[in-house]
């Protein structure tokens, strides 16, 4: 049967998973009270890793259907151990809470219901940031770096975590490239967490935080989180600093390596996500500062990029309460959350290429209306894009807008105001974490009730994973021919 092929792939990503389950449990032991929550649930993934192997077979052929079913696999199994610690443990007692809140550590959305992360033991602090770690590049990316000999077919795994065109990104060489990507990621994290010890934040802090800005997270290890650094100017420009390189395509930072800087300034993608970011900082510094008589100049500025760069690159980071800026910084900062950063990023949201494709096909649909028989394609750093990109992007945005107004629906039915329904859904669907009003930058959302949290869960994921790799399994078809056995007994025909 196909389906033990997936079964074969996720149970070695379990594998993977287990061993990360480890490092929160040698730490609880080495530092803390020995939680075996932690030993428990790495053996049960361990376990349940090796029966679906047992159970499956390997191969080095697969389709784009099968990339869409192992990556939806693997999230969901990774979102339910990750949440298996906080209800064994007490932590979180509500299923739901575990759930919402592994939920929001594996897609690096940092929504949490934990409204004083101050009284929970440091070793599920560990495991949220580690959580963000893990869930920020994507999982899959995490496979292909670890599991070796898979094929050429491998870039369908790639294709279906993230069904976004990738400038830069030689599918093919996928797999060799995922190590690298993931080396990039590594050497990311440490060069900021020590920039952040140096700036004097404490070294198990300091590493939590890199997790996050990284993953462009937002869970903190303090309930105060980024809101203690807000008048320290260092720290802010780091933070605003890493922001930045997570929410940029690290394909394209490959390609810095190998051929120098000049590859990061001729991608047209990063020049229009750096331009974006520029914009909204400034148009958020305006009306900040002109609008608040009280606030010096060069607060302003640090408290406008901090927050745009935090909202648009879905880090869900606060050194100030925005709900009291004017309402058209409040305005800017809603519509970048929307925005998300570049592909082949950690962000969310509906990704700058998918912008820069929406705008220049609609440029040449206009000049099409005015000359029919014009021939002209939508180009990406000068290459032609394929059409199928193009209407992909279109059903996307479609698809993202139809779940986002029944998402909102949903939320109001279960007794949300519209505001609120609309900026919460914002903050899931677009993995932000950050709301307004009564679920804003000095809020947690424990008190959302009950109902909204599953919608919030679903939200989440359908973000992180692009939509398309959850929802196609919906259609009757996908799951034909997955459960029918081959025949393998040979035939003889007599003569």
């Amino acid at each position: 049967m196909r389906i033990q092929i997936v079964m074969s792939l996720v149970g070695k990503l379990l594998y993977i998973f287990g061993a990360f389950l480890v490092i929160p449990f040698i730490y609880s032991i080495l530092f803390e009270t020995a939680y075996w929550s932690f030993g428990v649930t790495a053996i049960l993934s361990i376990l349940l890793g090796a029966l679906l192997v047992l159970g499956g077979h390997s191969s080095k052929t697969f389709s784009l259907r099968d990339g869409f079913l192992v990556v939806s696999s693997t999230w969901i199994f990774t979102v339910l151990l990750g949440a298996i610690p906080f209800i064994i443990s007490g932590v979180l007692v509500n299923p739901m809470d575990a759930l919402f809140e592994s939920m929001s550590g594996i897609t690096a959305t940092g929504a949490t219901v934990i409204a004083d992360v101050d009284s929970i033991p440091k070793t599920f602090i560990l495991w949220r940031g580690l959580m963000h770690w893990i869930g920020g590049m994507g999982i899959i990316v995490l496979i292909l770096s670890f599991l070796r000999n898979l094929g050429a077919d491998a870039a369908h795994f790639f294709n279906a975590e993230a069904s976004v065109p990738k400038p830069g990104v030689v599918l093919p060489r996928i797999q060799s490239i995922a190590s690298k990507l993931w080396t990039l990621y590594v050497i990311f994290t440490i060069i900021c967490f020590i920039m952040l010890c140096l700036g004097g934040i404490d070294p198990f802090d300091a590493l939590n935080y890199a997790f996050s800005i990284i993953a462009t997270g937002g869970l903190t290890p303090t309930t105060a989180g980024t809101f203690l650094y807000s008048q320290n100017t260092y720290i802010c420009v780091v933070f605003i600093l890493f922001m930045v390189i997570a929410g940029g395509n690290f394909a394209v930072y490959y390609n810095v390596v190998q051929k120098g800087f000049s590859a990061l300034f001729s991608d047209f993608e990063t020049r229009m996500y750096w331009l974006v970011l520029a914009i909204g900082i400034l148009i958020t510094f305006i009306s900040l500062y002109f609008q608040s008589n009280s606030m010096d100049i060069g607060q302003a500025f640090q408290d406008s990029a901090f927050t745009l760069v935090s909202i648009q690159t879905g880090s869900g980071f606060a050194v100030s309460d925005y709900d009291l800026w004017p309402a058209a910084a409040q305005m800017m900062l809603f519509i970048s959350s929307f925005f998300g950063g570049c592909s082949g990023s950690t962000t969310g949201g509906v990704k700058i290429i998918r912008l820069i494709i929406l705008i220049k096909s609609s440029i040449i649909y206009l000049r099409k209306a005015i000359h029919p028989d014009m021939v002209q394609v939508v180009r990406i750093n000068g290459k032609p894009l394929p059409e199928k990109w193009v209407r992909m992007t279109q059903q996307f945005i479609f698809l993202y807008l139809m779940i986002y107004v029944i998402s909102v629906f949903l939320m109001t039915c279960f007794g949300l105001s519209t505001g609120d329904a609309l900026q919460i859904v914002t903050a899931f669907q677009s993995n932000v974490g950050l709301a307004f009003g009564s679920y804003g930058p000095t809020d947690s959302f424990a008190l959302l009730p009950l109902g909204a949290k599953g919608v919030a869960i679903v939200d989440m994921l359908l973000g992180r994973l692009e939509l398309f790799t959850i929802l196609v399994m919906l259609h009757p078809q996908f799951w034909e021919g997955y459960f029918i056995k081959k025949d393998t007994t040979k035939r003889y025909r007599i003569l």
